[in-house]
């Protein structure tokens, strides 16, 4: 039997020169560049999406019906089908890259930073301050709104809360917000008009001695500090902040209870005021229309400006609200930022905002 052998064919190597290059090599030139643009792109899309900036945005948020919200004991109610509602805003936390890009293209919404925000403190301080404003907001508007039904209300001012120090002052370093002050050198200080009173009598430059109530801790702390000169009144002397008065309250005519959620600040002072009012009397205060609400309220009835009144007129408007109340200091500024569609009414007292209503 004949042995089969076979033979491969024979190979031919060419020469390094004439081989030819892989599909690699020859797109180097334009695959390296792509790589690069990809990695680069990944990179950007990370930083973008995880690094935060500075900035918080400021949104219209909410239109809030205040009467469902306030709960009454020792007197008849008459629950409105109309509420009248407080407006509130929506702050972000810090702004990642691609969010602030978008923000910008957003309707409605400011941008500012963080320390803009919280008066250059921390989002802690900002809400236990804006608690405390809350709580003053809410005793004060179910004072005047009883007080206007014709209830005696026993009330009393406790001390003076700090709001905000001006930056770069002594104040600014000794005091926090929402510290309260109750005393200085000795003296009891229970409203604004006491600090003022024991203020007259020192001059810019002299250090004092203040008896300081601190959220979150016990008892009352002195706290020395340098007097300064006001900006506006030379040789008067200033401790450099800006204040509220602590209210408490004595036992109430009538049992009043807010829940707020929330939301915190002063600025649904006239709202709350107004839904009380309405909760208590016969009728519909708001004749059947959807208003709402924004501005302080004090003790005389007087009506304060706010904040972000801009958002909180478009968040009015974007709610199909009927009449919107301001501080007529307010005015001009929410005008500017809504259509024709809602109504708006600069008012300077609640008997301005009253007559707004009462009006066809």
């Amino acid at each position: 039997m004949r042995d089969q052998s076979t033979t491969e064919p024979p190979r031919i190597v060419l020469p390094a020169e004439n081989r030819e290059p892989s599909w690699w090599r020859r797109n180097l030139a334009w695959l390296v560049p792509v790589a690069v643009l990809i990695f680069l792109m990944a990179v950007t899309s990370v930083v973008f999406t995880f690094w935060r900036t500075d900035q918080v945005a400021v949104r219209p948020g909410s239109v809030e019906e205040v009467p469902s919200r306030v709960a009454v004991a020792g007197a008849e109610t008459y629950p409105p089908e109309s509420e009248i509602a407080l407006v509130t805003v929506k702050v972000s936390q810090r702004l990642t890259l691609w969010q602030r890009i978008a923000a910008e293209f957003e309707s409605g919404v400011d941008i500012e930073s963080e320390q803009t925000f919280t008066g250059g403190g921390t989002r802690d301080e900002l809400r236990r301050l804006n608690e405390l404003r809350m709580e003053t907001s809410q005793h004060t508007a179910v004072i005047v709104a009883l007080e206007h039904l014709g209830y005696e209300v026993p009330r009393h001012s406790s001390g003076v809360i700090v709001a905000e120090a001006t930056s770069g002052t002594p104040a600014a370093e000794a005091l926090a917000r929402g510290d309260v002050i109750v005393g200085i050198e000795g003296a009891a200080v229970a409203d604004l008009r006491d600090l003022a009173d024991a203020l007259a009598s020192r001059s810019a430059g002299q250090t004092v001695v203040l008896d300081v109530e601190r959220p979150g801790s016990s008892g009352v702390k002195t706290v020395a500090l340098e007097l300064i000169e006001s900006p506006d009144e030379p040789g008067r002397a200033l401790i450099g902040v800006g204040a509220r008065e602590r209210v408490d309250i004595g036992d109430l005519p009538v049992e009043i209870e807010i829940d707020s959620g929330k939301i915190g600040g002063p600025s649904a002072g006239l709202a709350l005021t107004l839904g009380i009012i309405d909760l208590l009397t016969p009728g519909e205060l708001t004749g059947g229309r959807r208003v709402a609400a924004t501005g302080t309220i004090a003790f005389d009835g007087s009506v304060g400006a706010i904040g972000e009144v801009d958002q909180k007129a478009i968040a009015a408007e974007r709610a199909a609200v009927d009449l919107l109340l301001v501080p007529t200091s307010n005015l001009s500024d929410a005008l500017e930022h809504i259509g024709s569609d809602v109504r708006i009414v600069g008012v300077d007292t609640l008997q301005d905002a009253l007559n707004a209503l009462a009006e066809a």
